[in-house]
């Protein structure tokens, strides 16, 4: 039998178990069963505007407002891991913010990346999405040039 859950079709990749769990569990939940606390995890990536693991999960699905149909959302362990407490930001240590966006060495003519001083809230990203059409998990770091 398959293991499917919601987050497949939304994010892709195949559903499965955490990778850190050694009895490979396989159980599909209820997304609204998420309650993880994730305060250290928000304070360790800098990222804000969430206030449970389920907004924290569907920020990083790009999905910025509870849908209507949450209560019958599921989501497997893998990708429960994967966009919630697992998830660690991507190696990049420049800002990932697209430069039309982002005006850096506008000033200077550089085509250079800043290096990235902090982290994304939910706001800047659901802003990033709906400019760019794209969502970016690395997006998790940028710069603001003064």
């Amino acid at each position: 039998m398959e293991v499917c859950c919601s987050f497949k079709a939304i994010v892709g990749n195949e559903c499965s178990f955490d990778s850190r769990d050694r009895y490979k569990n396989l159980n599909v939940i209820p997304l609204l069963s998420c309650r993880k606390d994730i305060t250290n995890h928000l304070s360790l990536f800098s990222f804000s505007g969430v206030e449970s693991e389920i907004d924290l999960i569907l920020a990083r699905s790009s999905i910025f407002k509870r849908p209507k149909n949450i209560e019958t959302m599921t989501i497997c362990p893998f990708h429960r891991s994967k966009l919630g407490l697992g998830w660690t930001r991507c190696a990049a240590t420049r800002c990932r913010v697209p430069q039309e966006l982002s005006l850096h060495g506008k000033s200077t003519g550089s085509k250079s990346w800043s290096k990235g001083d902090r982290g994304l809230g939910k706001k800047e990203c659901q802003m990033l999405l709906r400019k760019t059409g794209a969502f970016r998990s690395c997006w998790i770091r940028y710069k603001i040039d003064h």
